[in-house]
């Protein structure tokens, strides 16, 4: 029904009378359909980028390096992008009220040249750089060392205790390369973690090698992957 029309018909009017209540409303009786149509278009837009903001904010970050070798991880929105420190390609954080609560940090792994396949080599480099850490912190305490897996790439990787400004954290470290023969460049993955937060989330009892199987730093170390 055209309601405009309808107000507009009626007895003539004499021009100084005009324009009538009818004439003044028709018009916008008659675009009210329009405006509606614009409003619910303007509604499903506005509807639209509400979706996609909440979708990309629930978007867990990820973070991805060119190489070599080149990787990409995702990884928790309670773990905070940090300046980066000499040498090293990420770095990421998370701090409680008391300080720092945990961290993962990726260095390039360069390899020295080296004959049949990488795990033979991997264990050396892990041991050198556990008398490393041992002589430069008397506090440093090796948990366990062997073999591991990340996404089903075979690596080496170690746990350990040690005291920063004195709390007592648990630490891993992880030695990977893409493949497992040929490469010289892979990547060197130290973790380190307030064991307070494992206790308390953990149903069953926690220890170094707990760190990056439960808590905030296993998502950025199990879903990391070459390529």
């Amino acid at each position: 029904m055209d309601v405009g029309r309808l107000l507009r018909r009626g007895a003539p009017v004499k021009p100084e009378f005009e324009p009538t209540l009818p004439q003044l409303l028709g018009p916008r009786i008659d675009s009210l359909p329009r405006i509606v149509a614009r409003t619910g278009a303007l509604v499903v837009v506005l509807v639209v980028a509400l979706i996609v903001v909440l979708a990309l904010r629930s978007r867990e970050p990820v973070f991805s390096y060119p190489g070599p070798p080149a990787f990409n991880t995702i990884y928790s929105r309670s773990l905070t992008r940090e300046p980066t420190p000499r040498g090293a390609i990420v770095l990421l954080e998370q701090h409680s009220s008391i300080g720092l609560e945990a961290s993962f940090e990726i260095t390039p792994l360069r390899l020295p040249r080296y004959g049949g396949e990488i795990s033979g080599l991997l264990p050396v480099l892990a041991i050198n750089l556990i008398h490393r850490l041992m002589a430069g912190d008397p506090t440093f305490k090796l948990q366990s060392h062997g073999r591991t897996r990340i996404n089903f790439v075979p690596g080496y990787t170690f746990t350990y205790q040690r005291t920063i400004n004195g709390m007592v954290y648990w630490g891993r470290y992880v030695l990977i390369t893409p493949d497992l023969t040929g490469d010289r460049q892979g990547l060197e993955i130290s973790m380190l973690t307030d064991p307070t937060p494992l206790k308390l989330a953990a149903v069953k009892p926690v220890s170094p090698d707990s760190v990056a199987t439960v808590g905030v730093l296993f998502e950025p170390l199990e879903r990391l992957h070459f390529g």
